[in-house]
């Protein structure tokens, strides 16, 4: 392995320790009186805004690839859940709660999205001014 490439490593673990950390205290807030699914849902969510809003920083500054690596593959790697996401949407199923599965799928789906283009778009159009 090239010392570039150990680097590269090096930044998305620290993102991605930072992540994890910050997916736990948000598990941990004590708002959805303990169901997980409401949690996997604000976490993804809030990470598909904080991508965009961070893709459009980055992106306006012009900024070096270890930032990219740091923040978006690292920090929002190890904050959002998409395994947890999924597994979470399958426990629904085998529980026979199909209806919330397909509810809890595209209040995730449609809510990723429209934070994405909300942090990305909005940045742009805050940067512009």
């Amino acid at each position: 392995m090239g010392m570039q490439v150990l680097a590269d490593l090096a930044v998305v673990a620290a993102g991605g320790a930072i992540g994890c950390m910050s997916r736990y205290g948000v598990e941990h807030i004590g708002i959805f009186d303990n169901d997980k699914y409401y949690y996997t849902v604000a976490i993804n969510i809030t990470g598909c805004i904080i991508i965009g809003v961070l893709w459009a920083l980055l992106h306006y500054w012009n900024a070096d690839r270890m930032w990219y690596l740091f923040l978006l593959t690292g920090l929002l790697g190890g904050y959002t859940t998409y395994s947890a996401f999924t597994l979470d949407a399958m426990e629904l199923v085998q529980q026979g709660r199909a209806m919330q599965a397909l509810f809890y799928i595209a209040i995730t789906f449609i809510g990723g999205l429209g934070g994405c283009a909300i942090g990305l778009f909005g940045t742009e159009h805050l940067l512009k001014q």
